[in-house]
């Protein structure tokens, strides 16, 4: 999806308590790319972080969308593809970089909706489905219309199985889906 090459040097810029941080090491060594791990003294210096991707010819890279926004400020000569997530994304300037907002939250394994920004829009969506995951918008129970807000929820593969210890929010928040008889659905508490 996101055309990982060989030849590409990436980023670990995520702390390992962040799901993110599993997404930007396991498909760069499946594929056998480079991995550059961020200096903390650099990750919210824009200008420190830019100079570090050129110096080094980073090629792809996940940054948190507050500082993906940041970085669209400022001109870039290595990188082709920037990914972001964790937060929402309210600005683009268009650039020859590719960039892909992302979505998902912790209990749906790390991605759950991905899409590339083209273009500006007043409101930056956060794309289709993975593979082997759907979304729901549902308000009162029911399938929302198109245009009428409603939760967020996810099923598929890779849910969580609850939450440790705690059964009451696991009940709570993992429920049947009754869309996909025998399958669980995450419900997000995020409005789309």
């Amino acid at each position: 999806k996101f055309n990982i090459k060989e030849e590409d040097k990436s980023t670990s810029y995520a702390e390992f308590s962040f799901d993110a941080s599993v997404w930007e090491v396991f498909p760069y060594l499946i594929i056998g790319a480079t991995i550059y791990i961020i200096n903390e003294n650099i990750k919210l210096d824009i200008i420190k972080l830019n100079k570090y991707y050129e110096k080094n010819n980073i090629t792809i890279s996940f940054l948190p969308t507050p500082i993906c926004q940041q970085f669209m400020e400022v001109d870039n000569t290595s990188l082709r593809v920037i990914l972001t997530g964790g937060d929402k994304l309210n600005n683009y300037k268009e650039k020859q970089i590719s960039i892909i907002n992302n979505y998902g939250p912790t209990e749906a394994t790390v991605l759950t909706t991905s899409y590339h920004v083209k273009s500006k829009v007043n409101n930056i969506p956060i794309g289709k489905p993975m593979y082997n995951q759907r979304v729901y918008i549902l308000n009162n129970k029911k399938v929302a219309p198109i245009g009428v807000s409603g939760e967020l929820c996810i099923s598929g593969d890779g849910l969580a199985r609850g939450y440790l210890n705690n059964p009451e929010l696991t009940s709570e928040k993992f429920v049947d889906n009754p869309f996909e008889p025998g399958e669980r659905m995450y419900r997000t508490g995020d409005l789309a």
